[in-house]
């Protein structure tokens, strides 16, 4: 088994006609040179061969500016139970700096991965046990360090996380929130106070290495309301604040912390109308001194460009409800799945991506195995349906600025993961996701179109190799202009035969000299 883990028409008068024609002629001169100057481009390209005997399971973390880590594991060619791992770093123009392998004992499963600043981290579990074991490979020559540890036999993990030298373990135990830290020197291990409660759900667990602060956001639903909180605990896990956000109108689904200093920051993510997982919109507040101000609420309809994945007449049809039951004073409800990215910074900027998508659920029982860097989760279902992701940009102070869009077309996905990737690009942003050998592509500069979606093929590394078959594309943010994008393909000289099976990452940018050339193209019409 090889798997890769994760127009309005104008009537024009005559005397411009001769104008026009002459003006055509000259664009389509121009065409050529603009296309060649604003594309996607392959920098480099990686091929890694299979194993045609063993079961392998690929995995690929950027490391920014060092390059990136490939994770190989597999049974190999070894008779041993133990499972083979092999971690390779590669600098930024794909040569190998160094190579490390580790045998797993056979009585351990994986979870999770974490990747920190200067090394990565992997979790494993021994079933039925509250045996656990954390590997730790140094990203600077691959050094690999193992500690062992007891937290909860049984616990339903959901998330992992390493702050200096203590590991936090979130998840569930018997139903109920359970965040526990584990030192990996002392071999302490402690359950964080406080959160242990009916109706209550991990939203997230947000790490701050400058300040040392854990801060763990939840919901809960308490008298058919829904309490939204955070949590705040120094590095040894003493409980220091509490932050509540309610509102009588609206509830609270996630939220981002952007912190400004340690006792002020603000709080980016959506919400919903009661108790449930839908979203109307987005929201920040600013919250000082442990009190969040007033929240501002942005519908989906007060989105210049969120709509405009619709085809025209079903959006204008969309516009001119919403804009009715405003003149009426009625307020516009939606129902929209969310998956929030994590947030990206920039010097003067905030950008929230969120992708919007509907399950094609037979089943509400999820089963949730492990994973490398995500769980693998067994449903029974036909996978996920995306329809297009938001962009939406905000100032240093959480003052919304602009928003734009991407039309996710057919893409489904069995499991939920993030599709889109945001990638700056000088004054731009260029917006991307793969789909059958295949990298859509969007640039953005605010919420003006620049240039409009665009398909680019993954080629071979050899011109002499053709592309048979596709599986598994996935994209990741690498470091300044250039970003990733990886998976499995079937390759060979000709279409006749199977080809070999290679494990692909091809480092990807976008040129964008002499757009501005071109003029920007308004986005608040439908495309």
């Amino acid at each position: 088994m090889k798997r890769v883990t994760p127009l309005k028409e104008e009537v024009m008068p005559r005397f411009l006609l001769s104008c026009f024609r002459v003006n055509i002629v000259w664009l389509l001169v121009l065409l050529p040179a603009i296309g060649a100057l604003a594309q996607l481009q392959q920098a480099d390209r990686l091929e890694i061969p299979t194993s045609s005997s063993a079961s392998e399971q690929f995995e690929i973390f950027s490391l920014g500016e060092q390059g990136i880590l490939s994770v190989i594991r597999g049974d190999g060619y070894s008779s041993s139970r133990n499972e083979q791992w092999q971690f390779v770093q590669y600098d930024t123009t794909l040569k190998v700096r160094w190579r490390a392998a580790y045998k797993l004992d056979f009585r351990y499963i994986p979870v999770m991965a974490y990747k920190g600043v200067d090394a990565g981290y992997w979790l494993f579990a021994e079933p039925d046990s509250d045996r656990f074991l954390f590997l730790q490979l140094n990203f600077n020559d691959g050094s690999i360090d193992t500690f062992k540890g007891n937290l909860l036999s049984g616990v339903d993990v959901q998330q992992f996380k390493v702050i200096g030298s203590k590991a936090l373990v979130s998840g569930y135990y018997r139903s109920r929130p359970v965040v526990i830290i584990h030192s990996f020197f002392d071999h302490t291990t402690r359950v964080l106070p406080g959160l242990f409660e009916k109706n209550t759900e991990l939203n997230n667990v947000d790490i701050n290495e400058v300040d040392g602060y854990i801060n763990v956001i939840t919901y809960a639903y308490r008298k058919k309301n829904c309490v939204f909180e955070i949590k705040t605990y120094n590095y040894d896990g003493k409980f220091l604040k509490r932050t509540t956000l309610s509102d009588s109108r609206y509830s609270f689904i996630s939220g981002q912390i952007v912190p400004l200093n340690p006792d002020d920051s603000y709080l980016i993510g959506n919400y919903s109308v009661g108790c449930t997982q839908y979203s109307q919109g987005l929201y920040v507040t600013h919250i000082e001194n442990d009190k969040p101000a007033e929240p501002q609420f942005i519908e989906f309809s007060d989105l210049q460009n969120f709509f405009n994945y619709m085809k025209p007449k079903r959006r204008q049809r969309m516009l001119d409800k919403i804009g009715k039951r405003k003149s009426l004073g009625k307020e516009n409800r939606f129902r929209y799945r969310l998956l929030v990215h994590e947030l990206i910074q920039t010097e003067n900027e905030i950008v929230l991506v969120a992708e919007v998508y509907y399950p094609n659920q037979r089943s509400t029982n999820p089963v949730i195995s492990g994973g490398i860097s995500r769980p693998y989760i067994s449903r029974s279902l036909e996978g996920y349906r995306y329809t297009h992701a938001i962009v939406c940009g905000f100032d240093r102070s959480g003052k919304f600025m602009w928003d734009n869009c991407i039309t996710i077309k057919d893409l489904t996905s069995f499991d939920l993961q993030e599709m889109v990737q945001v990638t700056p690009v000088d004054d731009y942003f260029v917006l991307a996701y793969p789909q059958e050998g295949e990298i859509h592509t969007e640039v953005i500069s605010r919420d003006k179109v620049v240039v409009e979606t665009e398909k680019f093929k993954i080629n071979p590394k050899s011109e002499k190799d053709k592309v048979l078959n596709n599986e598994d594309g996935y994209l990741s943010p690498w470091y300044g202009q250039y970003f990733l994008a990886y998976g499995m393909q079937r390759i060979g000289s000709s279409s006749i035969g199977q080809g070999r099976e290679i494990f692909y990452v091809n480092k990807l940018t976008y040129k964008t000299e002499d757009i501005g050339k071109v003029g920007l193209k308004s986005d608040s019409a439908p495309r």
